[in-house]
């Protein structure tokens, strides 16, 4: 039987729109509300009639574990839109979001929020494990029968209802390879590890590590930075950078912290060409590659995963429906050209 996020595939809408019309509530346009039922009269869909009215007996509420917005150059606001469209969009579902925000260079901030979310007997969470360390030892403590879901990054080996995410070493490996194209490999890399370190930081270095395998004439420097010291820090290191590679043609930043290094080697090179690839599109990034300061983006679609996050629990705990317990989001290039059209 065809589950209910194949019904809005077919029908080009979202999952809450075809809830509204299984259970004739909200507001659904007479168009897509016949387009919606042929499509479930063709497909032979029947809807769970216990989910059905669990949603209409009982509020459900979905709690969000996540940084601070402000954090990573801005980063977690992105998410949070995705995770905000959805809970409008199933708002006449009576599903509720509630936050729970901490310091991601804190483990005693996670641990705080986190209890904080447990103790109040939520049907649902979503959580970005970005304090690997913490979140580890503290998610393998969540009963069995409670669905969490991992976004912006994953832990291996623990088994959230599913986790959605970027495929981060395939995400390395596509960085090297924008480099190798943009022939900035005749010379020195710098490749800039920002701790403090998660799964899908490491993942990226190793799959740029492994992408620029076999170019003899490269010669790759690692640099580590703290990114809790802010853009003072990244100054720092990129000035770092500059005075030990006086033949300096490419940058790899593995995650949203690559505006100031654009900035730093733009106004100390003058017209020398430094190849910049980073990731994500915050409100800096995307000035600097709009003037052409950063080349590559790669957009691993943070709204999209909050959204998808809340969906699955959505359809989880409210539906009794199935989910994908792995999803992948595009990886998507964004370069001066094309960044007009991207808005998450």
């Amino acid at each position: 039987m065809p589950s209910l996020r194949d019904i809005a595939v077919e029908s080009g809408v979202s999952i809450g729109t075809v809830d509204r019309v299984l259970h004739n509530r909200g507001r659904v346009s007479k168009k897509t509300r016949s387009r919606v039922e042929q499509v479930i009269a063709r497909s032979g869909y029947r809807p769970n009639i216990y989910g059905r009215n669990l949603s209409l007996a009982k509020v459900f509420r979905f709690g969000v574990l996540m940084p601070k917005l402000d954090q990573d150059s801005g980063y977690w606001r992105i998410p949070t839109n995705g995770i905000n469209r959805a809970h409008r969009e199933l708002g006449a579902a009576k599903v509720e979001v509630e936050y729970f925000h901490f310091d991601r260079y804190v483990e005693t901030s996670f641990e705080r929020a986190f209890q904080k979310a447990f103790q109040s007997d939520l049907d649902g969470y979503l959580i970005a494990p970005v304090l690997a360390v913490a979140a580890r030892r503290l998610v393998a403590t969540i009963p069995s029968d409670t669905p969490y879901v991992f976004f912006d990054s994953t832990i291996p080996g623990l088994e959230p209802l599913a986790s959605i995410a970027q495929d981060p070493y395939q995400s390395g490996v596509l960085a090297a390879s924008l480099m190798s194209r943009m022939k900035c490999i005749d010379g020195s890399v710098a490749v800039i590890k920002v701790v403090p370190e998660d799964f899908h930081i490491s993942e990226r270095l190793r799959g740029f590590r492994f992408g620029i395998r076999g170019l003899e004439s490269i010669q790759i420097h690692e640099y580590e930075v703290d990114s809790h010291g802010g853009e003072a820090a990244f100054q720092n290191v990129a000035s770092q950078i500059l005075a030990e590679n006086p033949n300096l043609l490419g940058v790899f930043v593995s995650n949203a912290w690559t505006h100031p290094f654009a900035r730093y080697f733009k106004g100390s090179r003058g017209n020398g060409k430094v190849c910049i690839v980073g990731y994500d599109l915050v409100a800096k990034n995307q000035k600097l590659i709009e003037e052409g300061m950063i080349d590559f983006l790669i957009s691993q679609r943070p709204g999209m995963q909050g959204y998808e996050g809340i969906q699955a629990l959505y359809r989880h705990a409210v539906l009794q429906d199935r989910v994908k317990k792995s999803s992948f989001v595009p990886l998507d290039i964004i370069t001066k050209e094309n960044v007009k059209y991207y808005h998450d």
